[in-house]
């Protein structure tokens, strides 16, 4: 019984160690994205937990590839027709399977 209670204590601690690490990480990243660093990954309002305010910059839109339905910036897909692509297989692919119905 001494063992199994010490291994649930070890886990726990473990577990909290990891959630403090992560705390950490998420201030630091904050502080960043505040203090406008250069090079620091942006992150999203809602991740971040703020609003975006009006008159900033949004992210970019994003569209939905026609074939698969991944979701991609629209600044990456491919585009034939008024339809997006996540890649020109895809476009190909829902060409052929537009012809056959």
């Amino acid at each position: 019984m001494g063992k199994l209670l010490f291994w649930l204590v070890l886990v726990a601690l473990a577990m909290l160690a990891m959630k403090l690490v992560a705390i950490g990480q998420r201030r630091r990243e904050a502080a960043r994205d505040e203090a406008g660093v250069p090079g620091a990954q942006a992150t999203s309002p809602r991740a971040s937990g703020k609003a975006q305010r009006a008159g900033e910059p949004g992210g970019e839109m994003m569209v939905r590839c026609e074939q698969c339905g991944v979701f991609l910036p629209a600044s990456d897909a491919f585009v034939d027709g008024g339809h997006h692509y996540c890649d020109p297989a895809h476009r190909d692919a829902h060409r052929a399977r537009q012809h056959r119905r």
